[in-house]
């Protein structure tokens, strides 16, 4: 029996990785036979790039303006910082009103399956209509622990992001769905089947599920059908540097600039993915080629050594390729995958690390030049941080270990049938 599946990837603010991975389970139900759609959020131009239809959503009302200032490093150190502050969820009128649109398209595409990346309405919205919730997630997402995106913190997550707690809201709209109470955010999150794209030994998960069943599923990230936006990587007996560092913002620019200052003048030929935010007013040295929105595979393949940003999708690729990385976070989850998917596997280095004060404030040191204060990694710390990558053999060794295990759990697992599997669970629950 073939079932209709309707998508809800993040679209606060997040990159490509929340769609990507829908797109991977979206094809592979779809090669199942299934009918499948997408709301109206995440990144929507990957999604009819892919032949996927989208649901249009009614607009949202206008949020007020926030009071809390945004800092260049972005501390969440949980999933519920993410929602109070990313997407304001600590309004309640926000909450109820997001609830309430992915209900209409819920009950306008009536499908027997819902499935979310990192999307809590649509959560509540399907369970209050009796739908079954299959949950993409990294495992820090639905982890039990405390600052589970910045586990080396030693204060209370509102000391680093001021907002207003938006448990109380989760709480309070869960009750009047009839759906009990929430007494973690991180619970919103779980799943009847909650697919997790790693492995347990990269990034295990503390306690037993909330709800349903957990399985790791290793990488789900997605490539463009289309070509490769601009030129391809270059062929050449250099050493070879592909920088890809995520999308957008003045601190995204300026990282990147010192990424192409910091490869001026060095043996090496590097290829840059610029996403779609970077359009022009780069200073490209003449060993760069600067392309567009790439994919993953094509740069993979070519590289040797991989600078990025540390996001979760990112990473997990360039292990399942067997590469080594070079990361400079932006945020506490990409610094979180830099030490944690990357130095502690011996696959790379980390270029910035964090620590926070008594009194909620952030320190940065950077690998080689110590204590910072800037928005960005120096240039001599990126250069130096690919020298001895490409140095050292034993980087790229660590690499291609992981690599190996990502691969084998991808090739063994029908991710078609771990989807469907919820709607068994959610029958047997409505019994």
């Amino acid at each position: 029996m073939s079932e209709r599946v309707l998508f809800f990837p993040w679209g606060w603010g997040g990159g490509a990785a929340y769609t990507g991975r829908c797109l991977v389970l979206a094809s592979a139900l779809a090669e199942a036979g299934d009918e499948v759609a997408f709301a109206d959020c995440g990144i929507t131009a990957m999604v009819r790039e892919a032949g996927f239809p989208v649901l249009a959503s009614e607009p949202e009302a206008p949020s007020p303006p926030d009071r809390h200032p945004m800092p260049p490093f972005l501390p969440f150190a949980d999933v519920e910082r993410v929602f109070a502050v990313a997407a304001t969820y600590h309004r309640a009128e926000r909450v109820r009103q997001r609830i309430a649109a992915d209900t209409r398209l819920i009950e306008e595409f009536r499908p027997t399956l819902v499935v979310i990346d990192m999307c809590p309405t649509a959560a509540l919205a399907a369970r209050a209509r009796g739908v079954p919730v299959v949950s993409l997630a990294d495992a820090d997402f639905v982890t039990p622990r405390a600052n589970g995106w910045m586990p080396w913190s030693t204060v209370a997550p509102r000391d680093l992001l001021p907002h207003p707690s938006s448990l109380p809201v989760w709480d309070a709209v869960s009750r009047e769905l009839g759906l009990g109470p929430v007494e973690r955010a991180e619970h919103l999150l779980w799943g009847e089947v909650t697919l997790v794209s790693s492995l347990p030994g990269l990034e295990p998960l503390e306690g037993p599920p909330h709800r349903g069943a957990l399985h790791y599923v290793g990488p789900m990230y997605w490539n463009p059908v289309r070509p490769v936006d601009g030129p391809p990587p270059p062929r050449t007996g250099l050493p070879r540097v592909y920088v890809t560092i995520g999308s957008g913002g003045t601190v995204g620019r300026l990282a990147l600039q010192n990424v192409l200052d910091a490869c001026a003048g060095q043996p090496w030929s590097v290829y840059v993915s610029s996403g779609f935010a970077f359009e022009g007013g780069l200073k490209a040295p003449d060993n760069v080629v600067v392309a567009g929105f790439t994919g993953l595979d094509t740069p993979l393949e070519w590289a040797d050594v991989v600078v990025s940003h540390g996001g979760s999708a990112t990473v997990l690729a360039t292990l399942t390729h067997g590469k080594p990385s070079v990361v400079m976070p932006f945020m506490s989850e990409q610094e979180m995958n830099g030490r944690q998917l990357v130095a502690d596997t011996g696959a790379g280095v980390l270029l910035r690390t964090s620590e926070t004060t008594p009194r909620g404030r952030l320190a940065f040191r950077d690998r080689y030049s110590g204590p910072s204060d800037s928005a960005c990694v120096p240039v001599d710390d990126i250069r130096r941080g690919i020298a001895d990558v490409l140095a050292d053999p034993a980087f790229t060794a660590g690499a291609a270990r992981w690599g190996e295990l990502l691969r084998a759990c991808r090739a063994s697992t029908d991710l078609a049938a771990l989807a469907r599997s919820a709607v068994a669970v959610g029958a047997e629950a409505g019994r």
